[in-house]
């Protein structure tokens, strides 16, 4: 009879192993998958899922030119995950209501590139024409990203896009060219031509009495804008405080620029993007100019902090006096 009970005990035991091993191995994807059914299930019932197993909650169709997965897009957007909290957005109220709205932030369409992007977008924007909209919820795995096993916070989540397109781009460069044409048309117009390719620059002063040497430094003040208008960025205190981007640990002290008569070194050794940088080599002491330059000259595709990517911006620059001849 002590043989049979111990008999049943392990084969028992060995049964809840097994059991523990089926669990074990399922994987993040299928977890992930049976949360996704269960969520639209209840959520959105009427939702229609896809092959690729996106889910598409509600669209409004466009009546213009539909993007290539080699297009750039302009496109207004909500992203969230599936328990609600935001993920991104480019809408100024929805930062309001988050409390996460600054006067330095950027909040119009965004240009997104369906070159190296995920499938899951690729595959949205593709599927839309100009002025059309869509909310779908798009798995992690459509997401570039390892599923996880639960509704999550970050990588490895499903996601809900809600997505506006705007503008189908053919040409990128082309794009912020026009946009920078008819901002400094209207801000200005003493700017008359570009001086390098995507690059705008015009001094509103000539210093010819007292010019700078090989290794000096030079002190900058700046005030940097989108073309939007918005003030991102200054040195300048009184100017922090009138945009409302002031911060009491933020830095109000010039920039150094060192010149170089080797421009090649200049650019290099000062470690600034290289529009901001040509436009200072241009400049002496005790002058004041005005630089617009596209994003190839700026922060590029992927953009830095509050920058986007593929955002053309605006700086003020004056060159503060030599200290040395001062003295």
């Amino acid at each position: 009879m002590k043989t049979l009970i111990k008999i049943l005990l392990l084969a028992s035991a060995a049964a809840a192993a097994a059991s523990c091993a089926v669990e074990k191995e399922e994987s993040p994807e299928s977890v992930q998958e049976r949360i996704l059914k269960a969520f639209v299930k209840k959520y959105y019932p009427d939702a229609v899922r896809k092959p690729s197993g996106m889910y598409i909650i509600d669209s409004i169709p466009g009546t213009g030119r539909t993007p290539q997965d080699t297009s750039y897009v302009l496109v207004d957007y909500t992203i969230t995950y599936l328990n609600g909290t935001y993920n991104s957005y480019t809408s100024d109220s929805v930062a309001k209501q988050l409390g996460t709205f600054t006067y330095s932030g950027y909040y119009d369409p965004r240009v997104w590139s369906l070159r190296d992007n995920t499938p899951g977008v690729i595959e949205l924007l593709t599927g839309m024409r100009e002025g059309g909209s869509v909310k779908a919820i798009v798995p992690a795995t459509l997401l570039d990203e390892e599923s996880g096993t639960e509704i999550t916070e970050g990588d490895g989540s499903s996601k809900i896009y809600e997505i506006r397109l705007v503008e189908v781009i053919d040409n990128i460069n082309q794009y912020q060219f026009d946009q920078i044409e008819d901002f400094v048309a209207a801000r200005y117009p003493d700017i008359t031509d570009s001086t390098t390719y995507g690059f705008y620059f015009h001094k509103y002063n000539t210093n010819l009495l007292d010019t700078v040497k090989n290794n000096e430094s030079m002190q900058v003040r700046y005030i940097g804008r989108y073309l939007n208008g918005t003030v991102f960025d200054t040195n300048i205190e009184d100017s922090a405080k009138k945009y409302r981007i002031y911060s009491s640990g933020g830095s109000y002290t010039t920039l150094a620029y060192k010149f170089l008569d080797d421009s090649s070194k200049a650019m290099t050794e000062n470690k600034f993007v290289p529009g901001f940088n040509k436009a200072l080599y241009s400049m002496n002491y005790e002058e004041h100019a005005v630089t617009v330059f596209y994003s190839g000259l700026g922060y590029g595709d992927d953009g830095s902090g509050n920058v986007p990517g593929f955002v053309p911006l605006c700086f003020e620059l004056w060159i503060e006096a030599d200290e040395e001849e001062d003295e």
